[in-house]
């Protein structure tokens, strides 16, 4: 009998240590599993909500409704955003839906300072409007599109003018609207107005400079990111430079140049006491950044002791932009509306790789081509010299895989 009872409790001691080593083994792959999927995009931010009647409802632009594109701030009833492509993209599926926007108070209301934006449907653009007035509603007619619509509102104008924000999305539904997922790829461009689609869409080369007739989405930053299938937004500021902004006699102008406003998420806003518009660097965070800078500073840097002073900046700026954003190709560029400080850009990348061991630092030429396929304003590279650019620009990523790293 005294052996049956303990041949019993071995059985049970045994029974209980297989259930915990189980239980064990169970928890350890769930742990597993969290942490393998802890940076994947959702497939949606949150459910959408339902209604029982189709009506107008209005919503406001926060996180649980839309998704920031590139920098973006929200102050609790507007979301602002003034740099070339960024701003807000959603998902719906109803008749038609109303965006508000409005103009910072403090913007230059100049005739040809004023913002211009662009609507995507489903990544057509489908409107594009210049914000002559204080407050503007778009409205979009969507009932001949079947099923979820994705509506993506960006600025196709510089950041150095004005600062333009959303300040209610209304929709004839009977659903919500939801923001979109996370894209796989977004690019960080830094440039001048180049970058910024300065001129692209002048009917002649003898206008003077308007942000009516800048276009984001005819620049090479643009097209060399839909050809990688990415999103793209642009901290470009025209004029601006490394180590001077454009000058006409000789003199540095150290007051305008990227590093100054690389930390910043918008231009020409008032902000409130205690209110800040410094960039987080957290979310959304790119996967690849490209600078194409130099153009400016050749104004200046004719010299040889000029063009060194070039170099350390550049190597300034890239140590910024890497402390910033870790573990991120970047990629440096120059084009042909005066690429005469390639090779000291060169020289700077070199610099940086041998004193940091940062091997995802590189460079590359691209070429616009103007002398044969035409300029806009101010000798600016058109829109056939872009997209020529992009080509360049998207082989070289293709052909080094980092058009297909992230």
């Amino acid at each position: 009998m005294r052996r049956r009872v303990k041949w019993i409790l071995l059985c049970v001691l045994l029974l209980a240590v297989a259930l915990f080593a189980a239980f064990c083994l169970l928890h350890d792959s769930e742990m597993l599993l969290d942490v393998s999927h802890a940076n994947k995009p959702p497939a949606t931010t949150r459910v959408r909500e339902t209604y029982a009647e189709v009506a107008d409802r209005s919503f406001l632009p926060d996180d649980g409704t839309v998704r920031p594109v590139g920098r973006t701030m929200f102050d609790g009833t507007t979301r602002w955003f003034s740099m070339s492509g960024c701003g807000v993209e959603f998902s719906c599926v109803a008749d038609w839906a109303d965006i508000t926007l409005t103009v910072a108070s403090s913007y230059a209301v100049a005739y040809n300072h004023r913002p211009r934006v662009a609507v995507l449907v489903n990544g057509t653009p489908a409107a594009d409007e210049i914000l002559d007035e204080a407050e503007t509603t778009i409205h979009l007619s969507l009932s001949d599109l079947s099923g979820e619509t994705v509506i993506k509102v960006i600025k196709l104008s510089e950041s150095m003018y004005s600062c333009v924000g959303v300040t209610d999305i209304t929709v004839h539904s009977n659903a919500g609207v939801t923001p979109t997922p996370q894209p796989d790829m977004l690019v960080e461009f830094i440039g001048d107005s180049i970058t910024a689609g300065y001129g692209l869409d002048a009917q002649s080369v003898y206008e003077s400079f308007s942000t009516r007739t800048e276009n984001y989405l005819e620049t090479f930053a643009y097209l060399t990111a839909q050809s990688l299938g990415a999103e793209s937004y642009a901290v470009a500021f025209s004029g601006y430079g490394v180590l001077t902004a454009f000058t006409n006699n000789g003199v540095i102008r150290p007051d305008l140049v990227l590093s100054k406003r690389y930390g910043k998420t918008l231009t020409n806003l008032i902000l409130s006491e205690g209110q800040s518009d410094d960039w987080d660097f957290v979310k959304p965070k790119p996967t690849m950044i490209i600078i194409n800078l130099g153009t400016n500073d050749a104004s200046y840097c004719y010299t040889a002791d000029r063009r060194a002073a070039f170099v350390r900046a550049y190597v300034e700026l890239l140590r910024q932009v890497r402390d910033v954003n870790a573990d991120v190709p970047i990629i440096c560029v120059l084009g042909d509306m005066n690429a005469s400080l390639m090779p000291s850009i060169e020289q700077a990348v070199e610099d940086y790789r041998l004193e940091t061991g940062d091997r995802l630092v590189t460079s590359t030429p691209l070429s616009f081509q103007m002398e044969t396929l035409g300029s806009t304003i101010d000798g600016h590279p058109n829109r056939d010299s872009n997209k020529l650019a992009a080509e360049t620009l998207t082989n070289f990523l293709w052909q080094t895989s980092l058009g297909t790293s992230y």
